[in-house]
């Protein structure tokens, strides 16, 4: 494979993963996102080029007067520490956080889990960003409107769901189904009855 074949290729994988990725210099700024970046930024890529981090996520303390990486919030950001050790030369694995975003002109939490590595792109020290929005399924540590009697979970369309059908549209937890010892107590109570 010649250069520019590893280059287009490069370029292709990147573009393939289904996670956003962006790759960040030394002033954590974005040097590039791919295509699913470019959906959950709701940016192209030359909009990111060359914006720092927390701009390109919308972050509301980048919109303060000491920006992006000058905020008192930006030191323990999630994101920005993450980079930061990478470019210490460690790898970072899913470390969760939260970003407080505006987006559609209102204000979101986002969950977060951001792994970062180190790499080196033409002697120029860099780092790759995978950021995995989390949000969904952490709601579920949340309080759940649940019906008292059927024990139906009211979704965030007013929609009334089973238990299960609700845990499986907002976390990837897969249920088994068995019995609690009271249960096993009254079942045999009924079957000796019987």
């Amino acid at each position: 494979m010649g250069s520019t074949d590893e280059s287009d290729f490069a370029k292709f994988l990147l573009n393939q993963m289904p996670l956003p990725v962006a790759i960040a210099n030394s002033e954590v700024e974005v040097e590039a996102i791919n295509t699913a970046a470019q959906k959950f930024f709701c940016l192209s890529a030359n909009e990111a080029k060359l914006r720092r981090c927390g701009e390109v996520i919308q972050c509301i303390h980048a919109s303060q007067p000491e920006k992006c990486g000058g905020t008192p919030a930006c030191k323990s950001c999630v994101l920005r520490c993450s980079v930061l050790k990478s470019f210490e030369g460690k790898t970072v694995s899913r470390n969760k956080g939260f970003f407080h975003i505006t987006k559609d002109d209102e204000l979101k939490c986002l969950t977060v889990l951001v792994t970062t590595a180190p790499i080196d792109y033409h002697d120029t020290p860099m780092v790759i960003i995978l950021i995995e929005d989390i949000s969904l399924i952490t709601e579920l540590q949340g309080l759940l409107p649940i019906c008292s009697v059927c024990h139906h979970i009211r979704n965030e369309q007013g929609e009334w769901l089973s238990l299960e059908s609700y845990i499986k549209q907002h976390s990837e937890a897969e249920l088994t189904h068995d019995y609690c010892p009271d249960c096993i107590a009254q079942a045999k109570s009924r079957s000796e009855k019987v």
